[in-house]
């Protein structure tokens, strides 16, 4: 019986996005959400303002709102030149001032593409995140004196006190359903629930982890086309 309403719904989500003018980006994330029978509502009206959030999820009596951005080349355009981590940042407060002086209720997920002329990693989500990082150094021994780690003016699209509202950054690979990753924002007031998302793996953020995962994070990478292993 589930199945069955499950199918029934499938198709008429299908239908409704024939009718609604939706962008390759929404396209791609609606049919992820179908595959796995996730509901979902398009353009949901949010704040004072009643401004649309791409998708309003629900699974097992739960809700995650979800907004979904396209990360492209810089402007002006140069030869395979992508910011995608100032693209994620601006996506981040852009998302945040929908909402107005209100707050949502619910987790609230940046989904972020790949449709630039390069790569980024999942080093880029995380300095976007959480700012960029550094070390501190005697400027007379020239010793490290503190291990890599955020700056305090690292320009973090997440703070204590900043964008609490963004639960974290959905990143959606468009060519590999087994690479996509969610990255978790630690100052989350409303965390996404545990194992909302299927088949997606989940990097948990700290401040204090970066000199640990920095590696882990580098080798985390979102193509902007389909990679064979012999281009590895």
């Amino acid at each position: 019986m589930y199945r069955r309403s499950g199918i029934i719904r499938h198709i008429l989500q299908k239908i409704t996005e024939l009718f609604s003018n939706m962008n390759e980006s929404e396209k791609l994330f609606a049919k992820y959400l179908r595959q796995h029978y996730l509901k979902y509502n398009l353009n949901f009206p949010v704040g004072p303002n009643e401004r649309n959030i791409d998708f309003r999820v629900e699974s097992n009596g739960q809700v995650v709102l979800c907004d979904v951005k396209e990360i492209s080349d810089s402007i002006p355009a140069r030869k395979d030149s992508i910011d995608a981590e100032t693209h994620i940042r601006e996506d981040i407060r852009r998302l945040r001032r929908k909402f107005g002086r209100n707050k949502p209720e619910e987790p609230c997920m940046l989904v972020s593409m790949n449709f630039s002329s390069n790569f980024f990693t999942g080093l880029t989500v995380v300095r976007a995140m959480l700012g960029e990082i550094g070390i501190c150094f005697d400027k007379k021994t020239k010793q490290i004196i503190t291990p890599i780690h955020h700056l305090p003016q690292g320009n973090a699209g997440m703070t204590k006190k900043q964008n609490t509202s963004i639960s974290g950054i959905f990143v959606f690979d468009r060519f590999d359903e087994s690479n996509h990753h969610l990255f978790t924002s630690p100052f989350a007031e409303h965390p996404v629930p545990t194992n909302f998302f299927p088949a997606v793996k989940t990097i948990e953020i700290t401040k204090q982890s970066i000199d640990e995962t920095l590696k882990e994070l580098s080798s985390i990478m979102f193509w902007n086309m389909q990679i064979t292993p012999s281009q590895t």
